[in-house]
């Protein structure tokens, strides 16, 4: 592994964080804008230099979704059953029963042969019939043992009151987890862009509920997608060249969403995000959808139910389906879905709904899958695991190279926008790490991993101070572990996010990065592929918001204490929100368009105006 020399740092190109108390609304000129207040004059120089602003918009903590308890929202797999489905309605799926009426059936005699025949020749009935009095001999067996000894002995046998007691405590646990992120990393799950229009879909944490919004006329979507099988999402991806396919990674595993726009859209066009180019609008009425699930293994084999109506809602325990990541093919006729219990990836054709497993990784849950990434021209795939190894695929042949000396696992990475290079971050490292081509299929994978650049945690002054006064000017500590990054579609911008690796540190910043990629390619390394820019400082708590967090935060504010003991060690961060999710918008003309979660519940929009080979060529 190469390790370049660091040119320069953020603090020698005297870059400085923004205060506390402000919000940075672009970057303009090689230099981003904070705004205090609408007064303030950095606002006119954003404005004459072209700069865009965009709204926030606001995910709250809590939601009550109106009509969630009268709606009938039974669901079906296509995979896995043969019952008929219709449209949905209001983002939620309605079963259609099968009824046969005495008419139907036909005479007497007939009803007698029917049944003379399902007893006859029906296996799945005759298995359902011995399972039930496997059912009651275990649970017979079971109320002679002691509980303890019950527990251990029955703890994973499916059908017993041990089993089923196992199962409650863990989606206790789950529900522990699920709220204590909430209150952590706030209400935003994950988001997702639309590839070709201004849409973007947000996933709610603690409902488990995808909201749509549509940028180009700054309208929320009147629908949401809601099924009883999407539970605790884990990831989400627009399906490309196919309309409005929405693909959803849950614990039940991929919930494929089909949204049929309004009537009223496909004649209307307005302005996207750009202000250039056109799409269809999808807030102007109510749309329709439904929801095919992708497991694999089918569900029948993890002991879920294949129908289960949203009245009786049960919590999921993690299973061999359950997805922790997936990415489309750049053609959308394929899927690819990392798994929560084990290392095997499984690749699906998307129209026919056939799933083809890739076993490479291990099965058990050390190895499991965390990310999973396909490169822009589609011949590479990335995936990383738990047991900190990182694997590289050809889809060709589907030949792969494994590096298992990562100094940790690898927290995220994004691809080049020429497929020939990607950045990736390694948990507890300040480090930035790039993994370079030189060779491309189906020939052997030719690839060198080296350490860029690195962040390492140190005190500076805010902007607005000079070095002589910089013993009185306010200093923070910045820097530090590498959890998140991204890299803009044209590959000239990359943010990075830190990990909570100390209490002092003020991870609510994001650092951004110039982009020189072809630098990792030159004979003998070469330190300008990443150079220092500037921060990115979100919008700060509302007041409401503040008290609420001080009132949750310790175990002195009435707050539960969850069974976890790594949940316990996680305490709310009074200081400005944390950045939870971030990424870039597909299409943007002047330059690139950074969207942003943060822990408050807000999503800002932030533009970095620089002239691209498309826009540069329309002048």
């Amino acid at each position: 592994m190469n390790s370049y020399k660091v040119a320069s740092t953020f603090e020698d190109r005297g870059i400085r964080p923004p205060p506390e108390d402000s919000v940075t609304v672009g970057e303009a000129d090689l230099t981003f804008i904070h705004l205090r207040n609408g007064d303030d004059p950095g606002l006119l120089h954003y404005v004459r230099s072209g700069g865009i602003a965009f709204p926030h918009i606001m995910i709250p903590e809590t939601l009550q979704l109106r009509g969630a308890a009268t709606k009938t929202t039974a669901t079906t797999t296509a995979a896995d059953t043969d019952t008929d489905t219709d449209a949905v309605e209001n983002g939620t799926v309605s079963t259609k029963p099968i009824l046969r009426t005495n008419a139907e059936v036909g005479s007497v005699l007939e009803t007698v042969f029917s049944h003379a025949l399902w007893l006859w020749n029906s296996k799945q009935h005759t298995a359902e019939l011995v399972q039930a009095m496997q059912t009651r001999t275990l649970r017979l067996a079971e109320s002679w043992l002691p509980s303890p000894v019950a527990a251990v002995v029955f703890g994973d046998v499916a059908g017993t009151l041990a089993a089923a007691t196992a199962e409650r405590l863990q989606a206790e646990e789950a529900n522990e987890e699920k709220a204590m992120l909430a209150k952590t990393e706030g209400p935003i799950a994950c988001v997702a862009w639309h590839p070709h229009r201004s849409l973007v879909a947000i996933a709610h944490r603690a409902t488990d509920t995808v909201f749509l919004y549509d940028l180009a006329i700054n309208t929320w979507c009147p629908n949401v997608l809601q099924n009883v099988y999407m539970q605790s999402i884990t990831s989400m991806a627009w399906q490309p060249n196919c309309g409005y396919t929405l693909a959803v990674g849950c614990t039940a595993g991929v919930c494929l969403w089909s949204i049929m726009p309004p009537a009223s859209s496909s004649s209307r066009s307005v302005a996207a995000a750009d202000g250039q180019k056109k799409a269809p609008s999808m807030g102007g009425g109510q749309f329709s959808a439904w929801m095919t699930l992708l497991s694999y293994p089918k569900l029948a084999a993890n002991g879920v139910p294949a129908q289960l109506p949203l009245e009786k809602k049960v919590a999921f325990r993690r299973t061999s389906s359950s997805v922790s990541s997936l990415a489309f093919s750049p053609s959308g006729q394929w899927l690819v879905t990392g798994h929560q219990t084990h290392g095997h990836l499984t690749v699906w054709d998307v129209a026919l709904g056939t799933a083809t497993p890739l076993r490479r990784s291990g099965s058990s849950s050390r190895a499991a899958t965390l990310r999973v990434g396909i490169s822009p021209d589609g011949r590479y795939l990335v995936s990383v695991h738990a047991n900190g190894h990182l694997r590289l695929w050809e889809t060709e042949t589907w030949g792969s190279r494994l590096w298992s000396d990562m100094q940790g696992i690898v927290t995220q990475f994004a691809w080049a926008p020429d497929s020939r290079s990607l950045f990736f971050a390694v948990a507890r490292s300040p480090d930035i790490y790039a993994l370079a081509l030189h060779s491309a299929p189906p020939s052997a994978i030719d690839a060198e991993i080296s350490i860029v650049t690195s962040f390492e945690p140190h005190a500076t002054a805010v902007s607005g101070g000079t070095d002589d006064d910089a013993d009185g000017a306010e200093r923070i500590r910045v820097g530090g572990a590498i959890k998140s990054l991204a890299l803009d579609p044209t590959g000239q911008r990359l943010v990075v996010g830190f990990d909570d690796d100390s209490a002092s540190s003020d991870i609510s910043l994001l650092a951004v990065y110039l982009v020189n990629s072809d630098a990792l390619f030159r004979a003998g390394g070469d330190s300008s592929a990443l150079m220092p820019l500037g921060y990115i400082r979100g919008p700060d708590w509302g007041e409401q918001q503040r008290d609420q967090k001080k009132q949750s935060s310790g175990n002195g504010g009435g707050g539960t204490i969850p069974r976890n003991a790594k949940l316990a060690k996680k305490r709310v961060r009074l200081g400005p929100p944390i950045p939870s999710w971030f990424g870039f918008a597909p299409n943007f003309a002047h330059g690139a368009l950074l969207t942003v979660a943060w822990a408050n519940g807000k999503i800002s929009f932030v533009p970095m105006l620089f002239r691209t080979s498309n826009n540069a060529a329309s002048r």
